[in-house]
């Protein structure tokens, strides 16, 4: 995704609001009918108005231009959850496995079925 977003990046155009705080006016390059949005960046913040950057905790291409502009290194901004120490702690710790159904306690309660659920799967025709 990263790579990806900063090969998409080379084509935007950069127009810069405030150095101090490090936010940018983007707008992407017009191909095929499409392109020519405009994202606001906000470095500072790790914000961008397309919201991939919020959504994936990695910069969009429209930041990665935006910090390129501020000469500021894209892969900092990457969230630390993507970082290799947060990857071994996820994994580091011992999980148990689940057992056979033959060890499972047997449940104190009844099951009782909803009428309103139905367990029907609707399929449309096929039309020829």
């Amino acid at each position: 995704m990263f790579i990806s977003w900063q090969q998409k990046a080379v084509e935007h155009t950069v127009t810069k609001y405030s150095h101090a705080q490090q936010s940018a006016s983007v707008v992407t390059r017009r191909q095929n009918g499409h392109g020519m949005n405009a994202h606001v960046v906000k470095i500072a913040n790790r914000e961008c108005s397309c919201g991939k950057w919020n959504q994936f905790g990695i910069p969009c291409s429209h930041a990665q231009k935006v910090c390129g502009a501020y000469n500021i290194s894209a892969a900092s901004m990457i969230k630390d959850y993507y970082d290799l120490m947060a990857y071994n702690n996820t994994y580091s710790k011992h999980f148990e496995h689940v057992q056979s159904e033959d060890y499972w306690d047997d449940p104190n309660f009844q099951l009782v079925h909803d009428p309103t659920v139905s367990s029907h799967i609707h399929r449309r025709g096929l039309s020829y």
